[in-house]
């Protein structure tokens, strides 16, 4: 068991103890324990209250990558805007009306693929990017970057691939890279990187340039069934459903497995278990757990990390978790699809230099060193609102501004070189500050420096970033 995911949230684990001694069932009747010795009814029904916080934690990226496949793809009922191995292009740069998923950025064009790699392999190819940054990110459905092409890893000359899914066993073309996913199903996100209105036709038709195909001549096989639970809206049984769904698709590591056994009595065990097979006593045990469990997420990407200055910095193991399902889950709130690392640190912050919160209501100042964020790639700060489920949005202001960084047309740099950067809602009084200033919202906000292919000094602390001014 992780360490980091078991001794935790006593307070929640504490009423979810309490609930599951009363929800036991009358004397001498059993509740099910697929795989596992029948035991009394209210002494089971505690221990499944004892396992569920940390099989929630599993289970929540898994249902926030299954929501956003069925939001974009379709349900199995209608159809969604993308099409399966398909690209699907985004236009123009985030803004407030774009929230197909939590903390967009502002610098970059996204481009996505979905992936359903029980059809066969698929081959890939990306046009030559002439130096210009972009990252292929390949994910699996716990968010894992198991793969990573780009400027950094890759180079910016153009490619192909082939992508090929777990038990792929025919021989594949020689010379040729291959990557193979832990899972049939499979995310590609892909981030251009605009430098401004008018390079947007040149990103465009480097995004017209990528190419998908199936490897094999005579097409693909048909695709596995995919039906989405209804409804898609957080409830116990949509929530467990689509756990279940997304894990017989893709099979988790061997070293999972006994976990999943254990939870077999839960009702997340993958093709064996539906939330229909559940004892009446488990279900109510889910409706009764699950809106507090989702409130221990509630922090988001504010709720794990190493903090200095106000700021917390991104652990280790960001894009690449392992078995820390609760750090996990808090990514997959407040920052879905991150990078690993070594491609991208978010430190991000909601405090000011007393540590209270941030708020459109004060005016702040954030003052960077000489030289800005150390980064080969580039920097950014994004100024988001904070939602009441903690997740995280661009919001529309006067200047149309999102986010300022080192390519932040008439950014002003001071004699000595360090950037301040003015934090308010209403825009400064004085014309000196408004190249530099970023606005905020009225109420609570939050802010994410994102930078992109950071320096070793950033990644390993030596270099960490001041705390926010509150000047009021």
């Amino acid at each position: 068991m992780n360490t980091k995911s078991a001794g935790w949230r006593p307070r929640a684990l504490a009423a979810l103890m309490a609930f599951g001694a009363l929800a036991g069932s009358p004397p001498g009747r059993a509740q099910e324990a697929p795989a596992a010795e029948v035991a009394p009814a209210a002494k089971l029904s505690a221990e499944l209250a004892a396992q569920l916080p940390q099989a929630f934690d599993y289970a929540f990226v898994l249902v926030a990558m299954g929501r956003l496949r069925a939001t974009l793809l379709g349900d199995g009922r209608s159809p969604g805007p993308s099409v399966l191995n398909q690209w699907r292009h985004a236009r123009a740069l985030s803004g407030p009306q774009d929230r197909w998923v939590t903390t967009p950025n502002t610098d970059t064009l996204y481009s996505t693929l979905w992936l359903d790699l029980s059809r066969g392999p698929v081959r890939l190819s990306v046009p030559d990017m002439a130096g210009r940054y972009y990252s292929l990110a390949f994910m699996d459905m716990a968010s894992n970057n198991f793969a990573m092409l780009g400027r950094r890893s890759s180079g910016t000359q153009a490619g192909e691939f082939v992508v090929v899914g777990p038990d792929w066993q025919p021989p594949l073309p020689a010379g040729q890279r291959v990557l193979r996913a832990p899972g049939h199903d499979v995310l590609v996100l892909a981030r251009l990187l605009v430098d401004g209105p008018a390079d947007l036709p040149a990103v465009q038709a480097l995004q017209d340039r990528f190419r998908v195909q199936p490897l094999a001549a005579d097409g693909e096989r048909a695709a596995a069934p995919w039906e989405a639970p209804p409804p898609l809206a957080m409830g116990a049984q949509a929530f467990v459903d689509m756990a279940n769904l997304m894990l017989e698709r893709n099979p988790p590591p061997a070293y999972e497995e006994p976990l999943l056994k254990q939870w077999a009595s839960l009702g997340l065990c993958g093709a064996g278990c539906r939330w229909s097979n559940l004892n009446p006593e488990v279900q109510a045990l889910w409706s009764r757990a699950l809106p507090e469990l989702l409130g221990t997420l509630k922090a988001g990407l504010g709720g794990a990390g190493v903090v200095v200055n106000g700021w917390r910095y991104s652990q280790p193991d960001l894009g690449n978790f392992g078995t820390d399902y609760h750090y996990r889950a808090q990514v997959a709130l407040g920052g879905l699809l991150a990078l690993e690392p070594a491609e991208a640190l978010y430190p991000n912050t909601g405090v000011d230099d007393s540590h209270q919160p941030l708020s459109g209501t004060h005016r702040y100042r954030l003052t960077l060193p000489a030289g800005g964020v150390p980064v080969n790639a580039f920097w950014s700060l994004s100024m988001y609102q904070v939602e009441p489920d903690g997740k995280l949005f661009f919001t529309a202001n006067p200047a149309g501004r999102y986010a300022i960084g080192d390519r932040t047309p008439g950014l002003q740099t001071g004699p000595d070189g360090r950037i301040e950067i003015w934090i308010q809602h209403d825009a400064p009084t004085r014309a000196d500050q408004l190249a530099n200033w970023l606005p905020a919202p009225a109420g609570p906000f939050h802010l994410v420096l994102r930078a992109y292919e950071p320096r070793a000094d950033l990644r390993d602390g030596r270099v960490t970033l001041p705390a926010v001014e509150r000047l009021d």
